[in-house]
């Protein structure tokens, strides 16, 4: 909700930056040069931070969730099924050489008769 807030507010306040600069371009105030670049410099340095910072803050939001759910987006996707199927035939496996070693006798506790 901030984030969102904070784009509300950056908006309305360029409109009200972007406003004045085209009243002092059309000449309905009295404004001198040095008052004329200032007023575009601040158009400008308004612009920068009315864009830059909301897209900043809106890309973070997006990182942000992405990392709070990491496991609903298919990107990011574990494939368990996969990984348990492939657990089940390791283990098969290792049943069957623990049964059964190719070059070796099958280790025991006891002493065999």
């Amino acid at each position: 909700i901030l984030v969102h807030v904070n784009n509300i507010l950056n908006a309305i306040a360029f409109g009200l930056v972007c406003g004045i600069t085209i009243l002092a371009l059309m000449g309905i105030g009295h404004q001198s040069d040095s008052n004329l670049a200032n007023l575009l410099t601040t158009l400008f340095l308004q612009f920068c931070f009315s864009m830059l910072a909301p897209v900043l803050y809106l890309a973070l939001l997006d990182v942000s969730v992405c990392v709070a759910q990491p496991f609903t987006y298919q990107d990011a996707r574990i494939p368990a099924a996969r990984f348990i199927v492939g657990m089940e035939k390791d283990l098969k496996s290792a049943k069957h050489i623990g049964d059964n070693p190719p070059h070796w006798e099958k280790p025991c506790f006891k002493k065999k008769d």
